[in-house]
């Protein structure tokens, strides 16, 4: 069989054989939307996460078994303002349930379902899909009052944002985001593609009314799918998150889009 040629990203494949993305590796993902600003309109928002991704081949299943553990990010700046955790609040997050990933090793197509991040979330029933609290009421009331705690151990509820730029101050927020990714594989230690975000977020609590109001803004998915991405790339076994965020510095995980 021909190698696939990904029409949606413009990158030919690099197969490699079965099992050779067993190891580590430095993952990137951006997550680009429109933010709905109230009175202002449409701005690019997102951001990128890093992650350490420790992966195993299973023969019998054909799939590769892995775990991830978030590193670190940033937000873009929206409309002037940048609304961001610090890096340990990140490493704070809980480490992903088992995810799998599926690659055909002879075209090189390759696909990772089940990445979970649950930021001040705990003991849900169904991690993936309990629904949320949608109001700071609902979110006060038995029994997200202790489902959503203080994830970051600064005494506020929730986890701790901090905003910058046009309007200062704090929110305190949960969420839950799930990722899946598709695309390439470009030979044994590298892969590229598409990331399908998803996000469920609520501010529960602010210290400066004018920055509650500012995150009432609404948000999607960028019309450009090509600009929520991912790429990867191996680096050594035992290698931990510092390591991770090195390859984000360096350029080992450039900054541009890898196509």
């Amino acid at each position: 069989m021909q190698p696939i040629y990904d029409d949606d990203i413009g990158v030919q494949a690099i197969p490699a054989p079965e099992g050779a993305h067993a190891g580590t590796f430095a993952l990137k993902t951006r997550n680009q939307t429109l933010v709905h600003v109230p009175f202002l309109g449409d701005y690019e928002g997102g951001g990128d996460n890093f992650r350490l991704v420790t992966r195993t081949w299973d023969e019998g299943a054909g799939v590769y078994l892995q775990e991830s553990q978030l590193c670190g990010g940033y937000n873009f700046e929206v409309a002037g303002v940048v609304t961001e955790a610090p890096q340990s609040t990140y490493r704070a997050v809980p480490q992903s349930p088992p995810e799998e990933v599926l690659i055909d090793h002879e075209v090189g197509s390759y696909g990772a379902t089940g990445h979970l991040q649950l930021w001040a979330l705990r003991d849900l029933p169904d991690p993936y899909a309990t629904p949320l609290p949608t109001t700071k009421e609902e979110a006060a009331a038995a029994p997200w009052d202790q489902r959503i705690h203080d994830m970051d151990g600064d005494e506020n509820p929730a986890m701790t944002l901090f905003v910058s730029g046009a309007v200062e101050g704090e929110v305190y927020a949960f969420q839950r985001k799930t990722v899946e990714l598709e695309g390439v594989i470009l030979g044994p230690d590298h892969a590229v593609g598409l990331a399908h975000n998803s996000n469920e977020a609520l501010t529960v609590a602010a210290n400066n009314p004018l920055v509650d109001r500012q995150s009432e803004g609404s948000s999607e998915p960028h019309p450009d799918a090509t600009r929520s991405f991912f790429e990867e790339v191996r680096i050594a076994d035992g290698a931990d998150c510092d390591e991770v965020m090195r390859a984000s510095e360096d350029g080992t995980l450039p900054e541009l889009p890898p196509f």
